[in-house]
């Protein structure tokens, strides 16, 4: 009775290791925060990282159209794409419902439309950004009427081709003297399903050694019958 216990539930260990190995995780594709010298060298059009006056490094400044455009290839089987990122509002933007707007793009297609504004020193006006902090002197540049805030997204998209791009949209009337935006922070993940054999060792690992005490087991039971 006790080696059948002790079967039963090293069977069940085997077969919860063997489950584990093919569950979904998520696989970092592209991550960058533009600090330490970093480029953003898989962008194109707008590209130029900036480091402000108290260090934060980032994309911008971006302004009158600038789309910085990041493109991935090669991608791992998956079945969908998560991207985070960081917009700055910079300085006088003043579009709250025109104007002044951030734009997101995945393979060229527009996903959605966020109006920047300020009102009493702060940005204000993204419906689908989360606003994180505020800056008062716009990371350093200098106190224009709008400061620097910081607003954060998070898009998970359905998607199973090789390759993605997006988009990133920075629409004002006036130059970077009055307002801008900036983009940081950018990770990029899918929920490819890892490998037993090469990104999941530990379950495999654990199934081999539960196989190996119920062999030692089993050859010690018949010793003793």
């Amino acid at each position: 009775m006790k080696f059948k216990f002790l079967n039963k539930a090293l069977t069940g260990l085997v077969f919860s290791a063997g489950c584990l190995v093919s569950v979904a995780n998520a696989g970092i594709i592209y991550s960058n925060d533009f600090e330490s010298g970093s480029t953003a060298a898989q962008f194109t059009v707008s590209n130029s990282v900036v480091t402000a006056p108290n260090g934060e490094s980032y994309i911008g400044p971006l302004n009158k159209g600038e789309t910085p455009t990041l493109s991935l290839d090669n991608l791992a089987t998956h079945s969908s794409i998560t991207i985070d990122f960081d917009i700055y509002g910079l300085r006088s933007l003043d579009g709250t419902t025109n104007q002044d707007y951030f734009q997101f793009f995945i393979d060229g297609s527009s996903q959605f439309i966020d109006f920047y504004g300020h009102s009493n020193g702060q940005i204000v006006g993204p419906t689908t950004g989360q606003l994180v902090s505020h800056e008062s002197t716009a990371f350093g540049h200098g106190y224009f009427y709008g400061g620097a805030s910081t607003y954060h997204y998070s898009i998970t998209y359905t998607h199973v081709a090789s390759s993605i791009n997006f988009g990133f949209k920075a629409s004002t009337d006036q130059s970077w003297s009055d307002e801008a935006f900036g983009l940081d922070n950018v990770v990029v993940s899918d929920n490819r399903t890892l490998s037993a054999a090469t990104s999941v060792p530990e379950p495999s690992t654990l199934a081999i050694f539960a196989l190996a005490i119920m062999g030692f087991a089993s050859r010690k039971f018949k010793k003793q019958s």
